[in-house]
């Protein structure tokens, strides 16, 4: 009877641990924590560390113008100095639970009997709050435009109809099966121009399969890099042009050569710049063709003349 006695004793301690959620076998370690509201968290709600269930609330009395917030937590668990303890929500509609932080790796360890720090999380009431301020404003914002959203709504619903109606473009694409068949026309054509080139048909088809005109292009490219590798360093006559400064030179020195015969020429140095630049020549000249002309007239004048004088010339001889 004993016996019964004591494991009915220890059955009715169990349950009622796990019901009350208060320890009574083991020894958990105290803590307190201050809040400006606790809203819906109460003595047995769950404590977690980083989203892990370490203990229970003990008990929840208020401390002047705070709520004291008492909490039993494992023995094994170690809490830092720098630990945040908060109120969360399981849901929008569910119960609430303490949530603490690990705290940073070099701070101390928080003793037994220690004060969490807390931070006021938002209430249920306050977000619903927000949230009816948030649907107001988006009320009186969009109040002015009702007129507008309707007539766009009309005229999408003209369209749909129209659409449904098969008229415009659009509702002939979308209603009329003719184009369903020339659409599966155009892709059985296609589909046979994909499989001939496939399978090799045509010039577009070598050029897809064959592997001959890889090889080709292969053999260009190589061809091209000698080439230009031979470019580069000065081999042949193209590399010399492209590399010898010699050249360069060569065509500086007649450019310079060019420009002081020029200037020479401009300055009348010489016969051609003379020539270039003294009018006295050119006067000259007009004057020898002026003489020259004069004297053939002369001539074509005394012809007669010569002729006469001639021809008595031979007669007196007679």
């Amino acid at each position: 009877m004993g016996m019964f006695f004591v494991l009915g004793l220890i059955i009715l301690l169990v349950l009622f641990e796990v019901v009350s959620g208060v320890s009574l076998i083991k020894n958990d370690k105290k803590y307190l924590t201050y809040f400006e509201s606790v809203g819906e968290l109460r003595t047995g709600s769950d404590v977690r560390l980083s989203g892990v269930s370490v203990g229970k609330v003990e008990k929840v009395s208020l401390a002047g113008n705070r709520v004291e917030v008492e909490l039993s937590i494992s023995k094994d668990v170690i809490l830092k100095k720098d630990s945040i303890a908060s109120i969360n929500m399981t849901s929008l509609l569910g119960s609430s639970y303490i949530g603490i932080t690990f705290g940073s790796v070099n701070s101390k360890v928080l003793e037994e009997g220690g004060i969490l720090e807390s931070v006021t999380s938002p209430s249920f009431n306050s977000l619903l709050s927000k949230l009816d301020k948030t649907v107001e404003l988006f009320n009186d914002q969009f109040a002015g435009y009702s007129d507008k959203i309707n007539s766009i709504l009309f005229n999408l619903d003209n369209v749909v109809a129209s659409i449904a109606n098969s008229k415009g473009s659009i509702g002939k694409l979308v209603n009329d099966p003719q184009l369903y068949d020339e659409l599966m026309t155009s892709l059985s054509f296609f589909s046979s121009i994909s499989q001939k080139i496939d399978s090799g048909e045509g010039t577009l088809g070598m050029l897809v399969n064959d592997e001959e005109i890889y090889n080709e292009a292969s053999k260009t490219l190589k061809t091209l890099n000698y080439l230009t590798q031979k470019v580069a360093t000065g081999e042949g006559s193209l590399g010399k042009f492209v590399n010898d400064d010699a050249l360069y030179n060569s065509i500086n020195d007649l450019s310079a050569n060019l420009n002081q015969l020029v200037d020479k020429v401009n300055s009348g140095e010489g016969t051609l710049g003379k020539l270039v630049n003294d009018d006295r020549l050119y006067y000259d000249a007009l004057n020898s063709v002026r003489k020259l002309k004069n004297a053939v007239e002369t001539q074509e004048d005394l012809a007669p003349l010569t002729t006469i004088t001639a021809a008595f010339g031979v007669m007196t001889l007679f």
